[in-house]
């Protein structure tokens, strides 16, 4: 006799480096790894896991330096980002349909996989300026963000339940930021 399926039909669909530190631009890897700390709440909360690819890392390679998104914003980058993502949103398309809750984790600070906030300043062009390790940000998505959420809506998916880990955003609290992402599992 079979065991009852026992699956909870949820899944995240988290940021590439946030589970590959790997992918990170030189300087932004804060973690030596992955952030084991979402991992376990993931599983806390029963959620399994569809990792984002990296289109950066396609766009710019791993010797890339930081870019803000005016400089991802861009014609090429976009398409880039929109071919990447086809595979991993028939994924969520077919999720979705056998009934599974979907979330989104983005990467708050990342000029691509920020939800709430992204690298922004309209002056850089070229090798980056940043002044006293600060990071400029604006109150915006990131250009692989909206991308993502583009896709969804031109496949006629309900909008994703949505949060920004803020470990790109400057002096973050790790604590704070792992509550955040418990409370958004969590409801």
């Amino acid at each position: 006799m079979l065991e009852a399926d026992r699956r909870r039909k949820k899944v995240a669909l988290v940021s590439n480096c946030l589970l590959n530190q790997n992918a990170k631009v030189n300087g932004f890897a804060f973690f030596p790894d992955m952030l084991w700390e979402l991992i376990e709440l993931l599983h806390k909360y029963e959620y399994g896991i569809l990792q984002l690819p990296c289109p950066e890392t396609v766009y710019a390679g791993l010797k890339r330096w930081w870019y803000v998104r005016e400089q991802y914003d861009n014609a090429k980058f976009r398409a880039i980002c929109k071919e990447a993502i086809i595979p991993t949103m028939d994924q969520v398309e077919a999720f979705i349909k056998d009934g599974c809750k979907v979330v989104l984790i983005g990467l708050d600070g990342s000029p691509s996989c920020g939800i709430r906030y992204s690298g922004s300043d309209r002056r850089w062009g070229g090798k980056p300026e940043i002044e006293e390790g600060e990071y400029p940000q604006v109150q915006m998505p990131g250009i692989f963000m909206e991308v993502v959420k583009e896709c969804i809506k031109e496949r006629g998916l309900p909008p994703l339940k949505e949060i920004g880990a803020g470990f790109d955003m400057p002096n973050f609290d790790k604590k704070r930021i792992s509550k955040e992402i418990e409370n958004f599992l969590k409801e």
